[in-house]
């Protein structure tokens, strides 16, 4: 597939997802979904993770945050997971913060790894 198509393929998804967002947005968080995909981001993804890789992306996109989560399903307090302190994938302009940049995150008591089945 060229690199061209996998990006459409992405940046489709991504317009479903974020409707508000701007086209040069969604085309640049396409191509950064492709590039963390490729360093191995997707095995480490525990709930934290992507919660921190959802609100990147949302700041790529330019999608506006409370019009996305106004129309998240909603969810109960137990369900309710914060962004990560970190992020396991290469940083973009637009995610240059102080956040430390790890690897491999640390297993901690209470972070539940998602099982390859």
């Amino acid at each position: 597939m060229q690199a061209e198509s996998a990006v459409e393929i992405v940046r489709a998804s991504l317009a479903l997802a974020f409707p508000t967002a701007t086209d040069e947005g969604l085309t640049r968080a396409a191509e950064c979904v492709l590039r963390w995909g490729s360093e191995g981001v997707g095995v480490q993804l525990e709930p934290d993770l992507a919660e921190r890789m959802l609100s990147d992306l949302m700041r790529i996109a330019r999608q506006n945050g409370d019009e996305f989560e106004g129309a998240r399903a909603p969810r109960s307090e137990l369900t309710t997971v914060r962004p990560a302190a970190s992020r396991a994938w290469s940083r973009t302009a637009e995610t240059e913060d102080r956040l430390p940049y790890i690897p491999r995150p640390p297993e901690r008591p209470g972070r539940g790894r998602f099982r390859r089945g």
